[in-house]
């Protein structure tokens, strides 16, 4: 794979890493409510996966060697489908 090092990639990464850090604040705050985190503890842990997905993919973009960065991947399912890039 060839390192995706252009200006329109590291945009798309930092929208990318801003997104992941919004939907990571919106889980937090739900989880400060225990009766809304105990109610809905598979939707939270859905929410906390998004924002781990959005961060991979945006170090996926800023990486100067993919395939270093797809094993870096702590998303079995997700390294697993990037590794179909190549």
């Amino acid at each position: 794979m060839a390192p995706a090092n252009t200006a329109s990639h590291r945009q798309i990464a930092l929208v990318l890493e801003e997104l992941s850090h919004e939907v990571e604040a919106l889980g937090a705050s739900l989880c400060g409510d225990m009766d809304v985190a105990m109610r809905h503890m598979d939707s939270l842990q859905a929410i906390d996966l998004i924002a781990q997905k959005q961060r991979s993919l945006a170090k996926l973009l800023h990486a100067d060697c993919l395939e270093t960065e797809v094993e870096r991947i702590g998303l079995d399912i997700l390294r697993e489908r990037m590794r179909l890039l190549r």
